[in-house]
């Protein structure tokens, strides 16, 4: 029973960590919801949305309220700008939040605008 419980465990922590990151694809939202996202950010959260709908959102929903990953609509009333660009860098230990998915301008651009949802 064990050795099922831990083969579920590994299973269910790769399929998260294979969701993760899904490189610079664009997103297959319908095009009226990209536009949407689109007319309410700013011009820096245009190039973030871009940056997480190729690296973010396969995990974290398409309008950021959780998938697999935790809901990041609201992040920034839990995390700073510093915090959040840490979560990117190192990841998160046991919640399958991978460090380094992003460079270190896609992280400035990407934690300065989740820092602003509140």
């Amino acid at each position: 029973m064990k050795k099922l419980t831990t083969a579920g465990l590994l299973l269910t922590l790769a399929v998260g960590l294979a969701a993760c990151g899904g490189g610079d694809k664009p997103s297959s939202a319908p095009a009226e919801q990209n536009q949407s996202q689109s007319a309410t950010t700013s011009a820096g959260g245009d190039d973030a949305m871009k940056i997480m709908q190729g690296k973010c959102m396969s995990c974290h929903g398409q309008e950021l309220k959780g998938g697999v990953g935790p809901e990041l609509e609201k992040v920034g009333k839990r995390l700073d700008k510093d915090g959040i660009a840490k979560v990117i860098k190192e990841g998160r230990s046991g919640t399958g939040m991978p460090g380094g998915l992003l460079n270190d301008e896609e992280t400035e651009k990407v934690a300065t605008y989740l820092a602003q949802q509140k």
